[in-house]
């Protein structure tokens, strides 16, 4: 092999690495993806999110999410919900601080195929539980198992995920419920996104930022007949490191019951990527 052609394979190389590494990142802010860590590698995010409810209630809650490549299709996450309280009155827990109840997970990727340096269609099953870690104001107080799935295709400068969940919730409801999921009925979560990316036009040999355009279409349904459709548009930063979300939440249809309904949302977050 001549010294050009060696040349040309070795930036040909250095062209797929960088090209594949938003591949294993790429995932939307408020909803599952079907892209994990590697085996053995921890991935932490951080979001923070204010939410505007009806009667002037302002709730900020800190999430901080750790996920674990345990094998090349397997993962498990644990997302621990940290509530700073409400800052308004009329609320029980005004200026409270306390922790939510946590999210653990276990993903397995069941489809997995690349069809390029960029394009690829993954496709994985989850089941878990939400646990009651939560202080009083802030808990469920049981036990709710879960299990989903999600679909996500990248194809060039777009990507779309869907995904979908139930949850049985096994505990009654709170004594003042926050959000649907606190009112002891169980749940259906539907989730669409789509990213499309601003920049880079096409990936070089160098690895830099990539620039995201996001929508997603978050849903949930309880069995006694509440419902809330939220529309989240957002912006996305994918560096070889680190990723920056930043995000709304506008309702489109909402039917909360005895939960506060939401009049707006936002949201930042950032992940570390290794």
């Amino acid at each position: 092999m001549t010294r050009a052609a060696i040349a040309r394979l070795c930036a040909a190389g250095a062209v797929l690495a960088t090209a594949a590494a938003p591949v294993c990142a790429q995932e939307m802010a408020g909803m599952p993806s079907a892209t994990a860590p590697s085996p053995g590698v921890v991935i932490p995010r951080i979001q923070l999110r204010g939410f505007w409810l009806a009667d002037d209630q302002f709730l900020l809650e800190e999430n901080l999410r750790l996920e674990l490549g345990v094998a090349r299709d397997l993962s498990i996450s644990a997302e621990l919900p940290v509530y700073q309280g409400f800052l308004d009155p009329p609320r029980p827990a005004d200026g409270e601080f306390g922790l939510g109840d946590m999210d653990i997970l276990l993903e397995l990727r069941i489809l997995r195929e690349d069809l390029n340096a960029i394009d690829t269609v993954r496709a994985a099953l989850f089941a878990g539980a939400e646990l009651p870690t939560g202080t009083d104001a802030f808990s469920q107080g049981s036990v709710d198992p879960c299990v989903g799935a999600v679909f996500s295709s990248i194809r060039g400068r777009h990507g779309v995920d869907i995904a979908a969940r139930y949850t049985a919730v096994t505990g009654d409801a709170m004594a003042h419920p926050i959000f649907i999921g606190d009112l002891g009925d169980d749940l259906v979560n539907a989730d669409l996104g789509y990213a499309y990316r601003l920049h880079p036009e096409a990936y070089g040999e160098e690895r830099v930022a990539a620039w995201y355009l996001t929508v997603e279409l978050n849903a949930v349904w309880s069995s006694g007949g509440a419902h809330e459709v939220v529309l989240a548009p957002g912006l996305l930063v994918e560096a070889p490191s680190y990723a920056i979300e930043l995000g709304v939440g506008i309702p489109v249809s909402q039917d909360t019951a005895h939960a506060p309904e939401l009049d707006f949302m936002l949201l930042a977050g950032v992940r570390l990527l290794f």
